[in-house]
């Protein structure tokens, strides 16, 4: 059987390189990622996936994606983290999520995150992250 969290490690370390072919890897063909918490259509397919994580490498100076607990079932894993990093300008973003990822045959096939949009807004206009996100994110990765 799969290690269906070794992937998603797989996910996360290729992204932290800004590595968007070692992330595309460990997707199906057929990926579907509803990456906005519902705000936005899904992504459909690794040629969109691809132009989407290349457009958000640009955009990026740093990576700092973490996990705080991760579980897995069968095909499925559950993750609650943070997505944080530092826009080219150095607007420092820290957004607190959950996300499911149903795997087919090894790979993530459906990947569905969820998080409050307007965090990611305030802070991408240069609000700053809220004491409150900091004191949510002050635990330990796993």
């Amino acid at each position: 059987m799969p290690d269906n969290i070794a992937t998603l490690r797989k996910v996360i370390s290729s992204w932290h390189e800004a590595d968007v072919e070692g992330v595309l890897s460990c997707l199906h063909e057929d990926i579907t990622w509803n990456n906005s918490g519902g705000l936005k259509p899904p992504i459909q397919g690794k040629a969109q996936m691809r132009k989407t994580l290349e457009a958000m490498k640009g955009r990026l100076k740093n990576n700092r994606w973490r996990l705080f607990d991760v579980a897995a079932v069968g095909d499925t894993v559950w993750m609650e983290g943070v997505d944080e990093f530092d826009t080219m300008d150095g607007t420092r973003v820290a957004i607190p999520y959950c996300g499911i990822l149903d795997y087919e045959g090894g790979v993530i096939r459906h990947w569905r995150e969820y998080f409050e949009g307007r965090l990611q807004e305030e802070q991408v206009a240069g609000k700053g992250v809220r004491d409150t996100v900091d004191a949510m994110l002050a635990r330990p990765a796993v």
